[in-house]
């Protein structure tokens, strides 16, 4: 059964990470450019990740460790778990399913409450690309294809389009 696609608004919100690897990277990169608040924990940080932390200050905290509980207090509005390690990725799920806290397992379907799109933007425009867990190589791939063929001046433009739009609703209200 597909999934319901919509969009979270996650600025100022407390995410939750796993992992300190080349994926949990991407992922709390992710989060950062959506205004999140990230907590990532892990035993070891890479190079990348560690930078990444320098650069963010207080919304990037990176604790070291290996419980599960680990940074699920406040409640985070959701995790991810990036890890290696299968089993430690199953009890995330468990525990983040116990507690009611949307989880997503990276690379394992079963184990995911939803999933992270891929994702195409010019400017204000974003298409999101899911194959339901099915092939994420084939989404990654149909999103290189659509950001070839959607020109760099859709984003200006769109902007534009706000701009207009912006004034004609101004002049309705008035």
């Amino acid at each position: 059964m597909p999934g319901y696609p919509l969009y979270l608004k996650l600025e100022g919100k407390r995410c939750l990470v796993f992992g300190g690897g080349e994926v949990a990277t991407r992922k709390v990169g992710a989060l950062l450019s959506r205004g999140a608040r990230v907590i990532c924990v892990s035993k070891e940080f890479s190079g990348p990740l560690k930078r990444l932390a320098k650069k963010n200050g207080s919304r990037l905290v990176l604790k070291r460790g290996t419980k599960v509980g680990a940074g699920l207090k406040p409640t985070p509005a959701v995790v991810i778990a990036a890890t290696s390690d299968r089993g430690f990725n199953e009890r995330v799920a468990r525990v983040c399913r116990k507690k009611r806290i949307w989880v997503n397992v990276v690379d394992d379907p079963e184990l995911c409450d939803f999933y992270v799109p891929a994702v195409v933007e010019k400017g204000p425009l974003q298409i999101a690309i899911s194959t339901g867990g099915a092939s994420p190589l084939f989404a990654k791939r149909l999103r290189e294809l659509l950001e070839r063929a959607i020109p760099a001046s859709t984003g200006p433009l769109l902007l534009k389009l706000e701009k207009l739009r912006n004034q004609t609703v101004r002049k309705k209200r008035t």
